[in-house]
């Protein structure tokens, strides 16, 4: 590709740049800004197009202006390096559909990145708050059974793909959670039992217990962030039935952490508590159909939802909360993780 500037800002895409990155003759281009208040670490825009041999919209997505965010959370944990690589070297090598990826760029320097994408925004969002349909998580446990199947015990996971036991992880997760824990007390404290106030004050002693759990074979790539807000489902019969999509916080680990991530965080307790069982067995039902065994999905499940506690406090105490929705955001992810650890007996299984 020849010279294309970097765009650091939506108002930087002009219709010579998309010309050039799409391959066609982009006449006019506008963008307006989407998905506020659902993504936590990144600014999505939706750019209208009107040309010839281009798409009449695509995805924009740029990194967080909250520089509290990017500082303590992305920039160490790599995770737009990560999503960058991704699109560009793993995209095509996983069994579920995922935004097509017209351009995909990181700046080494500024640790900046753009990614242009599909726009999926004829496909069906349900709302995280609102809790995730149960037809519709019966879908995204086949997705995850179908991904999971595909990379286990795999021989070729990327260069870059980490394990969460590997340093900086624990060191710079166990720092999130003390940093974000003061805050998060402010917004949230009077919603925690003494139980769950013991816990959070423990938990950065229990981080590399967690990590070290998660990073035992056998092997598969993880999502990592398999919630409700990142799945978009079909609308017409051409469309797969899922996809995927903000894949920054990808890893190597147990399959059993997407699954307790999803059902624990995405569907309401009143859902979660009818479904639960039925959806393990049929995301164990999933990988049998590839001859696959996971005898410690149980364990791997109770501890992720313990260790689940994390994703409300950092997200309350790291994470700058700039509308009703994140803040409501936030108040759910607390509230389905603290019942679904005491339905799970999760304080009871953490090493004494």
């Amino acid at each position: 590709m020849t010279n294309v500037a970097f765009p650091r800002e939506a108002t930087d895409v002009t219709p010579e740049w998309l010309s050039q990155v799409l391959g066609g003759t982009v006449e006019t281009v506008a963008a307006e800004q989407i998905g506020i208040g659902v993504g936590l670490l990144g600014r999505l825009y939706r750019l209208a197009i009107t040309g010839n041999g281009v798409p009449s919209s695509v995805i924009l997505k740029l990194p967080t202006l909250d520089l509290g965010a990017r500082t303590n959370v992305v920039e160490p944990l790599r995770f737009y390096e990560k999503e960058i690589s991704f699109y560009k070297e793993a995209a095509t090598r996983v069994p579920v559909s995922t935004a097509s990826v017209y351009h995909a760029e990181f700046d080494e320097v500024s640790r900046d990145f753009f990614l242009l994408l599909e726009d999926l925004g004829a496909r069906r969002m349900e709302d995280q708050i609102a809790g995730c349909p149960i037809e519709d998580a019966d879908t995204a446990i086949d997705a995850l059974a179908e991904m999971h199947a595909h990379w286990w015990n795999s021989d070729d996971f990327p260069a870059w793909l980490p394990q969460y036991s590997d340093q900086p992880y624990p060191l710079v997760i166990a720092g999130m959670f003390m940093q974000a824990w003061p805050r998060a007390m402010e917004i949230f404290g009077d919603h925690l039992s003494p139980n769950f106030l013991a816990f959070g004050e423990r938990y950065p002693e229990l981080v590399p217990w967690f990590m070290e759990n998660l990073s035992v074979a056998p092997f598969t790539l993880c999502h990592g962030d398999f919630r409700l807000d990142n799945l978009f489902f079909a609308t017409h019969e051409s469309h797969p039935k899922i996809t995927v999509v903000d894949w920054q916080i990808c890893f190597k680990g147990r399959g059993g952490y997407d699954v307790a991530y999803f059902i624990s965080q995405s569907l309401r307790t009143d859902v979660r508590r009818a479904n639960e069982q039925r959806l393990k067995d049929r995301y164990l039902a999933g990988l049998a159909s590839h001859g696959i065994t996971y005898d410690d999905f149980e364990a791997d499940y109770a501890k992720t939802v313990a260790y689940c506690f994390i994703y409300a406090v950092v997200s309350a105490g790291q994470i700058e909360v700039t509308n009703e929705r994140m803040r409501d955001l936030i108040l759910s992810i607390l509230d389905r993780a603290v019942v679904a650890i005491e339905d799970t007996k999760g304080l009871e299984i953490l090493p004494s």
